[in-house]
């Protein structure tokens, strides 16, 4: 489980390198990775408040993501 700290630590620079325009590679991937690191790790009360901001990282990237959904990409 992560603790409040460390989830706005991890979402806060997430959003900065997208703020940036930083080199994330594959977005799908760069979301993947958040949804598995930070809300899969999160307590259940903070949940709703981690949901909300990665759907605003995956409309900033102008990408469509389900957490779930298909597995990996095809090669």
């Amino acid at each position: 489980m992560l603790c409040q700290e460390r989830i706005d630590a991890r979402l806060s620079d997430a959003e900065s390198l997208v703020r940036a325009h930083a080199d994330i590679g594959d977005p799908q991937l760069f979301l993947r990775n958040l949804w598995t690191q930070v809300y899969d790790q999160a307590p259940m009360h903070l949940r709703s408040a981690v949901l909300r901001r990665l759907h605003a990282l995956s409309r900033h990237l102008g990408v469509a993501y389900v957490h779930g959904g298909d597995a990996a990409p095809s090669s």
